[in-house]
């Protein structure tokens, strides 16, 4: 990695400035878990695995492939799109930049959104609201899957190494640094270093590129995201088998190195970030929406088993028509983008409407039904449906 004369200066310059200005030690780390987003306090404690529930469906489902955070909004990475959430409430998340072409890698900062569309070997950047969004800002890269921005530099990391450009993605350098390992899709940055993740090790180098460390921390899983704050370093540690991933953290030197930081119920983490809050409360949202699917019929005693897919535990009632009903949970593991498969089973009931359900099937042998469907989400508001079904009986 070299850089000119002229460059060194400025670079040392910013540097200086930022040195004076210090930010406040991070307290707030966030991943992704699940389908969702968890956050702790900046040293562990009170780790809350359900504090964001992204919406669903939506181009900004997810999170699926990265994590950012500013000072009054959090960033996700969804399927096919860019979410944000206001932390200061009430929670409004909305998709900032919606139709993208697999999107993994978000950075921010004061006054602009950049994202990687791995599939097109591309950078876009936004307005932090979404407004006035540049698609390509630079092209031609090869699978880019990370991003990051520091000064008045914007780095990405493919399968070639790390590139950079200015913000504004004018002169672009496709491999500043090469070598950057297998596997390597993790990348941030601070006012002195960039940071990259491979399978095993954190690399990092200065952004003046005097000193490239590639080996900074080693004896690591896969390292899939990174953060970093003033006084520490954060990554998204997985494991080989059938073990669940953690959220890893070390002193900013590459020292105290803790794998295990905060443990998770996930194979493989969404990204991580940080930021100079505490936590705060997460505040309930509509709880996504249930989604129907096959229908078996009991000939014998009228009744049905209807299928119900739905995003997360939670509640799931039948609060009209007043007939007999029950939800078969069970207890199987996330299905695709983290959806369970519940079994409501209804039936005529002894009510004064179960008893003309009850005269209708052996009449007509067939009696249709509207189901009222009330589903909250653990921590979320009701979300409420309407399926129509038929009881059979012969």
């Amino acid at each position: 990695m070299s850089f000119g004369r002229r460059e060194v200066l400025a670079c040392a310059l910013a540097l200086a400035c930022l040195a004076m200005a210090a930010p406040a030690a991070s307290a707030a780390v966030y991943w992704g878990e699940n389908g969702g987003i968890g956050a702790a306090n900046f040293d562990g404690t009170s780790p809350n695995h359900d504090y964001f529930q992204p919406p669903f469906p939506s181009d900004s489902g997810g999170p699926n492939c990265g994590l950012a955070v500013s000072d009054s909004h959090l960033y996700w990475v969804g399927a096919w799109g860019i979410g944000r959430v206001n932390l200061d409430g009430p929670a409004a998340p909305a998709t900032v930049s919606p139709h993208l072409e697999q999107p993994c890698g978000v950075a921010i900062d004061s006054t602009h959104l950049y994202w990687i569309e791995w599939k097109m070997g591309l950078v876009g950047r936004a307005n932090l609201d979404g407004s006035a969004p540049e698609p390509v800002l630079v092209s031609g890269l090869d699978h880019p899957c990370g991003v990051t921005v520091t000064g008045s530099r914007l780095y990405w990391i493919d399968w070639r190494g790390i590139g950079r450009s200015r913000l504004d993605g004018s002169e672009p350098e496709r491999e500043i640094i090469t070598g950057t390992g297998p596997g390597g899709c993790a990348l941030a940055s601070d006012s002195q270093y960039l940071y990259w993740g491979a399978r095993g090790s954190i690399g990092r180098v200065s952004l003046d590129g005097l000193h490239n460390e590639p080996d900074f921390i080693t004896g690591l899983g896969g390292v899939g995201a990174l953060a970093v704050d003033r006084d520490h370093i954060y990554w998204a540690d997985s494991n080989e088998g059938m073990v669940y991933s953690t959220v890893g953290r070390a002193d900013i030197d590459g020292s105290d190195v803790n794998r295990a930081f905060i443990p998770t119920e996930a194979f493989n983490l969404a990204g991580v970030a940080v930021d100079a809050r505490a936590v705060p409360s997460p505040r309930p949202l509509p709880s996504r929406p249930v989604q129907f699917g096959k229908l078996r019929h009991n000939l014998k005693d009228g009744s049905a088993v209807l299928d119900v897919w739905v995003a997360r535990r939670g509640d799931l009632v039948v609060t009209a028509p007043k007939l007999g009903y029950k939800v078969l949970k069970g207890n199987p593991p996330p299905y695709l983008e983290g959806s369970f498969r519940w079994r409501l089973k209804v039936w005529p009931g002894k009510t004064r409407f179960g008893k003309k359900l009850r005269t209708r099937l052996r009449n007509k042998g067939r009696a249709p039904v509207a189901l009222h469907i009330s589903y909250a989400e653990t921590g979320q508001l009701a979300a409420t449906a309407v399926k129509r079904i038929a009881l059979q009986q012969r």
